[in-house]
């Protein structure tokens, strides 16, 4: 059998090397020295805050040691709070193995350390999720460093002792296995290496040798060669996420699987003065590990510290206040990451710099192969834990922002485990994925729901859907502009089954040049869903404590993407995209255009802003296609032919275009990632796959709404590092740029400073209903007639109506209204 040399070159030495060490035992050191505490930990499945398990489901404390419960290749458990530094020095490690259930350790399996364990980017995070290192431990037989080997025969336990000293320009190496609390030594084996950096780890089953389920006790670390990082502690309390609206706090803190004997609820407490006060405590749920408040009356106008208690432990921050007098509000876009550059602490720290106001999560917060070992979709506690792991590496990126800023977060397909969703208004997968609904037991999906959305504002209507899956649709209202938070996945149609087959692989693309897109545009089909548009028109028409208006969703509705995947497909059609169906789009782009909000998303891969079109180019709202945290799936806009109407210098490929399903599109800022990248490491890759931070402020004094988006490296302090074409700068009323056939009367208004003038056609549909800036506003309409017009200033309840007012064409009568 081959030892697996996992990264570092591993030179063989012979028996002249081990033979003066024959007696050698650790010594205990001064310097970083550790030692695990399993003996007082409660049973449960979390391993504790100096650990990280991969994966997470495979570990637990049972009876005062660590278990690896099950028997596959590579379980490996990570001392967070120790690394070994380049510094010349010497480390010695020790631990006690036995096998779970009892039984000889000479038998199937393998278990041991890893030692200088470094990944991509050489930060203790990478490295526990990418790292590769040095194996010295005992498999079939064998007690091994690296290759180097020895027969052992080893019984129902062992004690492993791993030391390392400086030898020559590298480290040697040192195992020996110990009867456990005694001096006598069954076997030892001994090697060089070149570098010795990183994490250190234990292991359960090595790859290339046999599996079993082992248990781990008295873990030591110590020496000269290690450095104390006792900050990079990952929990209790492992992060939290808050919004506020309409005077109410909602939070979230975030728990790992702790025991069942200790305290099942987490505290909220708020800083008054010198003294804290709790506001709330709240239970633990059993399986989201979530503990969420709901805090009425809360005083927006303050900063408030808080902290989050469970025991002896606590998570700070702060609940910022309302910047409802700040004139611009900035909200970062971030979505779809892969986390090939985990932690992405570059990233973070550019989204720092840029300080938003406002983090909108729309989606893929992370993927499938996040963190490695795939996914575990049954059983259910299994398979939850499974994905909190996974939740927890997005939650260890962002949470030194979330801590202190509001957040919403939208899970999107990868989120719930499919490539992509059609979710039927929750109901079950029947049939292939094309077919719709969610493949994943509704317990599951209400724990991904519950996690990322529990501390979003109360949804519009709390009904459930299909299988009792939790809805989290609905207003947020923040530094008076108001959100309209949408699930543009939940409620959709699943194609397959409805729209004419795709004749290919896959049900959900189209290949055929001959495609018809009206061919697809089929009764009956859903995109929103009736229930979302009812509170679309019910927000579009409520301006309360609101300047401007924006909506946040999983992805645009358009089908942007003409070139696909790695092979670089050219898709005809694209069901997953969101410009089919056309026409359940096309109600939603009308209700969204009666407010004059834009549209913030993500999800493309392909980072882009899109002028909307109903029923001709422009007439809808905007749309900003933010850029991808990490690539993975790489997609390009490549049209056949140039746009129409393009801005003076602009690139071929913008203006004005049909999309795939025959909708109206203009392109106004895109970018293309590299075709082939050929970066060095991961972040140049990223980099040049079009990865990136996307920006949006809304400028409530100017009415403008400015769209920045930068490349993955670049520094978004520095002037001109932005992608080419932003950024973009567009006016409110770009939103709903509908050509005016006639206007109202132009009103002068007194009694308000901004009022809000709401135009209602004769059938009692709303046109619009628009905050205007200064005292005069001539309202544009579509067509001749006579229009009730509301003029209001919502915060104070002041209105008036003006019924019968007549639109004609050159209208240059006026209207004083007095509020």
């Amino acid at each position: 059998m081959k030892f697996p040399v996992t990264r570092r070159k591993f030179i063989r030495d012979g028996a002249g090397l081990t033979a003066g060490l024959a007696l050698a035992r650790p010594v205990p050191a001064a310097s970083g020295s550790f030692a695990s505490a399993w003996s007082k930990t409660p049973d449960r499945v979390w391993i504790g805050p100096e650990y990280w398990a991969n994966p997470l489901q495979d570990w637990r404390v049972a009876s005062g040691r660590v278990e690896c419960v099950n028997a596959a290749a590579d379980r490996n458990l990570h001392l967070l709070t120790r690394q070994l530094v380049e510094k010349p020095g010497n480390l010695e490690m020790g631990v006690t193995i036995g096998r779970v259930g009892g039984g000889a350790l000479s038998g199937k399996g393998s278990a041991g350390f890893r030692v200088g364990i470094s990944g991509p980017l050489r930060e203790y995070r990478n490295n526990a999720l990418f790292g590769a290192g040095i194996d010295a431990g005992f498999a079939d037989g064998k007690l091994f460093v690296g290759e180097t080997t020895t027969p052992v025969e080893l019984k129902e336990s062992v004690e492993l002792r791993l030391t390392a000293q400086p030898s020559g320009n590298g480290y040697q190496l040192t195992l020996v296995a110990h009867e456990p609390g005694s001096a006598k030594i069954l076997a030892q084996v001994a090697g060089k290496i070149e570098h010795l950096s990183g994490n250190v780890a234990l292991v359960a089953n090595y790859k290339g040798t046999g599996t079993g389920t082992f248990w781990f006790s008295s873990w030591s670390v110590a020496g000269s060669k290690v450095d104390v990082h006792e900050d990079h502690v990952f929990g209790p309390i492992l992060f939290s996420h808050y919004s506020l609206h309409g005077g109410v706090l909602k939070m979230t803190a975030q728990m790992p699987p702790i025991g069942r004997d200790e305290p099942q609820a987490v505290k909220l407490q708020a800083s008054r003065g010198k003294k804290w006060e709790t506001l709330a405590e709240e239970p633990i749920h059993p399986d989201a590990r979530t503990a969420t408040f709901r805090i009425t009356g809360w005083n927006a106008l303050v900063d408030v510290p808080y902290r989050l208690v469970w025991r002896d432990h606590e998570w700070r921050g702060t609940v910022r206040r309302d910047p409802v007098e700040r004139p611009v509000l900035t909200v970062g876009d971030v979505s779809c990451n892969i986390h090939s550059a985990f932690p992405n602490a570059g990233y973070v720290a550019n989204m720092a710099k840029l300080n938003p106001d406002l983090l909108a999560f729309v989606g893929d917060q992370f993927y499938e192969s996040t963190g490695g070992y795939g996914t575990t979709r049954a059983p259910l506690d299994t398979a939850t834990l499974d994905y909190l792991r996974k939740w927890y590496v997005h939650g260890w990126t962002w949470r030194e922002l979330t801590r202190d800023r509001p957040s919403v977060s939208l899970p999107d397909d990868h989120d719930v485990y499919q490539g992509n969703i059609w979710g039927e208004g929750g109901a079950p997968k029947a049939g292939t994925q094309e077919k719709g609904g969610y493949e994943m037991p509704a317990a599951w999906v209400n724990v991904v729901y519950r996690t990322q959305t529990s501390h979003h504002p109360d949804p519009f209507d709390p009904t459930p859907a299909k299988q009792g899956i939790s809805v989290y649709y609905g207003p947020m209202t923040y530094g008076r502009v108001s959100f309209a938070v949408l699930a543009d996945r939940m409620f959709k149609s699943g194609p397959e089954g409805k729209v004419p087959p795709s004749k290919g692989d896959r049900g959900d693309h189209v290949t055929d040049p001959k495609f018809d897109p009206k061919t697809a545009d089929v009764p009956g089909v859903e995109m929103l869903g009736e229930r979302q548009l009812k509170f679309l028109a019910a927000w579009a028409a409520d301006w309360k404590g609101a300047d401007m208006k924006a909506v946040i969703s999983q992805t645009i509705f358009a089908a942007m993407a003409t070139t696909h995947g790695g092979n670089r497909e050219r898709l005809r059609a694209d069901y997953d995209a969101n410009g089919w169906p056309q026409t359940a789009r096309n109600k939603a782009l009308r209700e969204i255009r009666k407010a004059f909000a834009m549209h913030i998303a993500g999800d493309q891969h392909l980072p882009g802003v899109i002028h909307y079109g109903v029923d001709e180019a422009r007439d809808a709202g905007i749309a900003f296609a933010g850029p991808a945290v990490n690539v993975g799936y790489p997609r390009w806009w490549e049209p056949t032919m140039p746009g129409k109407n393009r801005a003076p210098g602009a690139h071929e490929h913008t203006g004005d275009h049909i999309d795939h399903f025959g909708n109206h599109m203009a392109v106004l800022a895109f970018a293309n990632g590299a075709e082939k990248p050929a970066g060095r490491n991961v972040l140049q890759n990223m980099h040049e796959r079009a990865s990136g931070l996307g920006l949006v402020r809304f400028d409530k004094r100017r009415r403008k709404v400015t769209i920045e988006c930068w490349p993955f490296l670049a520094d978004p302090t520095k002037p001109n590092t932005q992608f080419p074409g932003w950024p973009v700068v567009v006016d409110v009323m770009d939103n709903y740029a509908r050509k005016a056939t006639a206007h109202l009367p132009k009103l002068h208004i007194s009694g308000a400073k901004q009022p809000v003038v709401q135009v209602v056609e004769e059938s009692g549909e709303i046109l619009y209903t628009l905050r205007v800036v200064g005292p005069s506003f001539q309202p544009p309409v579509f067509a001749p007639g006579r229009y009730l017009v509301r003029v209001s200033e919502p915060d104070s309840g002041k209105s008036k109506e003006l019924p019968g007012l007549e639109a004609t064409t050159g209208n240059k009568t006026t209207l004083k209204v007095v509020l």
